[in-house]
């Protein structure tokens, strides 16, 4: 993990965005399931995601990976609550030592491309998880080779992922407008398959797609995040209660985090008028604020974090 070098995770608004989103979502579905969820996740140096999600959702049990150049001492210190429970260790490599049969929250958000040990870690998962356990995975999504720095030929990418790789996949499924949705495909067919796997064992269950998101901070990196939740396999998607919400996405369209350069002032007006297009409108005609701009804030403004400069 070596974003906590180059920026703050607790200041970057898209990525705030998508964590107030994916929790809104993780609420409605916590509820459903009563049982208590253990967390994993990979928490860096500011552990954004375990003081959310211990707050709003109440998890104590907490399992944090770190195999970044980070000493014990340093995030020991930078660990919000005793609770958690650190391992220097690669998320593959500690996978194996955590109770995957409690019903778990897990994302690994990874900083890096597409890379074969995510894989590893989505088996490890998937052949344990049990019912009402939710999976989410972020990486980078350009699909470029770390030697050349350039996209993956398709000859790169088949050496390189093997039998992971679809069969029929193209130089256009690697480049920039597609690659979200090749490395969707190469999830969801390991998933699919060892869910086949566990259910000729006796199991029956179904794992559902919920999360397919983009984003990207200014002029940051390409981020794609990945998800569902393992369910019993007559439930059906209507009974999770989660379609109101725009950014659910159960197939194989995608929700953009694309937040509309406003100032504060401009985004006060808008929420004042949220509701009343007429208001709306006469923003647009002053140009105030574009079409488009006032479009993009109201399908995020629930989400947007609020940043202040306080004097302590």
């Amino acid at each position: 993990m070596n974003s906590p070098k180059r920026l703050n995770y607790e200041t970057r608004p898209a990525k705030f965005t998508e964590r107030k989103m994916l929790l809104s979502s993780f609420l409605r579905i916590c509820n459903q399931y009563k049982d208590r969820y253990q967390y994993i996740g990979l928490g860096g140096l500011s552990f954004t995601d375990f003081k959310l999600f211990h707050k709003e959702l109440h998890i104590n049990e907490m399992h944090s990976f770190e195999a970044g150049g980070f000493s014990m001492d340093k995030l020991n210190v930078n660990c919000p609550y005793s609770f958690i429970n650190i391992k220097k260790e690669s998320s593959t490599e500690a996978l194996p030592k955590i109770d995957l049969t409690k019903k778990t929250l897990v994302w690994l958000d990874y900083d890096d491309s597409l890379e074969n040990f995510m894989f590893e870690d989505l088996a490890i998962l998937m052949n344990k998880l049990p019912v009402g356990s939710i999976y989410l995975m972020s990486c980078n999504r350009q699909l470029k080779s770390d030697e050349s720095g350039e996209i993956y030929t398709v000859e790169e990418f088949r050496e390189k992922f093997g039998g992971l790789t679809p069969f029929n996949v193209t130089e256009k499924d690697l480049s920039g407008g597609e690659d979200f949705n090749t490395i969707r495909k190469m999830l969801s067919q390991l998933i699919n398959k060892t869910i086949k796997d566990r259910n000729r064992n006796g199991e029956n269950i179904i794992f559902q797609q919920l999360y397919n998101i983009l984003y990207q901070e200014n002029r940051g990196a390409r981020m794609f995040t990945f998800g569902g939740i393992i369910t019993e396999s007559d439930k059906t998607f209507e009974e999770l209660n989660l379609s109101d919400f725009d950014f659910i996405k159960n197939d194989d369209s995608v929700y953009k985090i694309d937040i509309p350069n406003l100032t504060s002032k401009e985004i006060d007006l808008i929420n004042k008028n949220i509701s009343n297009d007429e208001a709306l409108k006469d923003i647009i005609d002053k140009r105030i604020a574009t079409e488009v701009e006032v479009e993009k804030h109201k399908d995020i403004y629930k989400y947007l974090p609020n940043f202040y400069d306080v004097r302590l």
